[in-house]
Formats: structure tokens, sequence, C-alpha cells
């Protein structure tokens, strides 16, 4: 079959499509799927970079998200058949014309998307969805602050945020973003943080009372910045930190990001009354699944009674996929970037 195999780190030109074993049933608990597109995330980055701590050893397929039809199932597969059409959560894998599974790694398609929706659905929405429903705990009419939002998860956030009734302001880095913002999704703030200080934007836009809520994925500045903007009660929800960069070549950009991690300050924490909490959902899916999926039956029911969509920025070929990583390291992306597989 097909495959991206990630031997080494570096640029994304170490990206390149081999034909490898294709992957059997070895146990009977297992599936085998046909993909035929995959989701490209940011942590896909981090893993050719060598720079995310959830990859598996070299060499792997990298890829955390999927969708395809299953081709065959063990004899101890009870929920699932061969024909049946899939979203797969795992760890490493999709960036393949094939993948072996278990029950744990997958759930069923979302009849009403297509099958590039299904790709681009369960990190973005299901993140989203966790983070403000089950940690957050979100109620009508909180102020939500959503940094990188013309990204994937960005947009799923402001999406899910607005439909369970909240106020939510947002942050991008490009014009073309900020109009998107306002025009497509219609959030009640957009901020061009490289033009403005967001966290004047945010303080004047709730009467210096600070959001309720934060969902925050860059890191960094921007992480304590985004803990300036909290109310009192206010909850910042930390799914990643992608403004974190550095090479083991250059001590200097170690120094950097061992500066730039989020860090919590317990004391100022206690004294100012908000909390911090994390989130990987890709921990979650393999280690409690079966709490996930209430929650996913939430988050279907949101979406349509919303007419919520992901949106799709750009479908590259398997062979594309350095562009595709490209594409998202520069922040170019409005939505998902994804891969055509078969």
């Amino acid at each position: 079959m097909r495959a991206i195999v990630l031997e080494k780190t570096g640029k994304p030109e170490v990206l390149k499509v081999k034909d490898v074993p294709t992957p059997d049933i070895t146990n009977q608990d297992e599936l085998i799927v046909k993909l035929s597109y995959a989701g490209v995330n940011y942590a896909d980055i981090l893993s050719r970079k060598g720079q995310y701590s959830w990859a598996p050893k070299r060499p792997y397929v990298p890829g955390l998200e999927g969708y395809g039809i299953i081709e065959k199932v063990g004899n101890n597969v009870k929920n699932y058949h061969p024909g049946d059409k899939v979203i797969v959560v795992a760890r490493n894998g999709t960036y393949a014309e094939y993948i072996k599974v278990t029950e744990e790694q997958i759930i069923p398609a979302v009849d009403f998307f297509s099958p590039e929706q299904n790709a681009a659905f369960a990190a973005s929405y299901m993140t989203s969805m966790v983070g403000l429903y089950q940690m957050a705990r979100v109620r009508p009419r909180e102020k939500i602050l959503v940094q990188a939002a013309a990204g994937a998860l960005g947009i799923a956030t402001v999406q899910l945020a607005k439909a369970m009734g909240l106020k939510v302001a947002g942050t991008a880095s490009r014009p073309e973003k900020i109009s998107f913002l306002k025009e497509k999704l219609e959030i009640d703030l957009a901020i061009n943080y490289v033009e403005k200080d967001f966290r004047k934007e945010i303080m004047q836009w709730t009467n210096n009372r600070g959001v309720d809520v934060v969902l925050e994925s860059v890191g960094g500045k921007v992480f304590k910045n985004s803990i300036d903007c909290l109310s009192p009660m206010g909850r910042i929800v930390v799914v990643g930190a992608t403004s974190i960069n550095y090479s083991f070549l250059n001590p200097f950009s170690l120094i950097k990001a061992w500066r730039d991690i989020p860090r919590i300050n317990v004391i100022k924490m206690i004294r100012n009354s908000y909390g911090v909490l994390g989130l990987h959902l890709g921990w979650l899916f393999t280690k409690d699944k079966e709490e996930l999926m209430p929650i996913k039956d939430q988050l279907l029911k949101i979406i349509k009674n919303n007419k919520i969509a992901p949106v799709i920025d750009t479908i590259f070929p398997l062979e594309k996929i350095a562009e595709a990583h490209r594409r998202i390291e520069t922040r170019k992306n409005i939505g998902k970037i994804i891969i055509k597989i078969g």
C-alpha cells in the first residue's frame, strides 16, 4: 500500500510516499480500515519535527485522524462490520491507504457529513466540545476568547460556542482571516493580534471584567497574556502550544522553548480565583473513550440542530503532503487541511 513514512525529522520534504506492507489482522480484536481521507493537524507538524511527545518511535506512519470504510474485522469485534463507514482517531497511521485499529480507535461516520468533512471532524470538534462542555462547563451568555480562531480548532470552537449561546471573541493574524471570522462565522469580536493588543481589546469588550473562558492553543506569550484576560472564576483550557519551536542543534532555541512552555503560578491563580485546565484528546480516546461517547452524541445534536459543518481549507493528494504541512506551518490555512488518499 501507499503510505507516508516518517524516518527522520526535518522540513516538510522529509515526508514522501512509500510502498509498505498492507496491514492484516493479527488478533481477533482488530479491524482493517481502508482510508480515503486524512485530516492534517498541527500535532503532525510537531511530530515531523520530533517535538511531539505522544508520537511513537520512528519510523512510523504519521496521521491522527481519517475517514474510511471497514474492510475486515476480527472475530471478537461486535459493534462494527465490513462496509461500515467510520472515523479513525489514532496515535498515528492515517497517512496511508489502510490502517489497523481496534474498536476503541473508531467511531461511526457522521451520516450528514461528506467524506472530507468526516475526516476533518474528530480532532477539532471533539477537542472543542470536551473543552467547552465537559471541562470549562460553559453556560449561555458567558464570554469566551478563542485563540487562533481561524484555524480548524478555532473555527470549530467559535461555531460551537455560538451555538451554546456564548458571546465569542477570537484572534487571528491576517486580514483575510479577520474578514472570514466576521463575515462567515459572524463572530462578536475579531482581533488581529499582529496589529492590536488583544488584552486591551478584550478588556474594552468586557468593560474591564475579562472573559469567562479562554480556549488556548498557542502557548508562550499568548498563554501568559490570555491569563490576564480572565475574569474572576474564569477558566482557561489549554489544548496545545503551537508557537513553541526548537531544534536540538540550536541550544538557544531550546532555552526559548523552555521559557515559552505554559506554566501555572498557583499563588496567583488562588489570589485571582481562576482555573487552568489541560486537554489532550488522543490520550482520552485511548484511556477513556466510553466517557467521551455521551459527549460525542451531544456534539452531534448541536451540530445537526445548528447546521454546523467543518470548514475545509484545501484538499491535497497524498503525494503533496509536504505542501499540506507547509500551508499549516506558515499559518495560511482557514479551516482544515485534508489529504486525499484513495
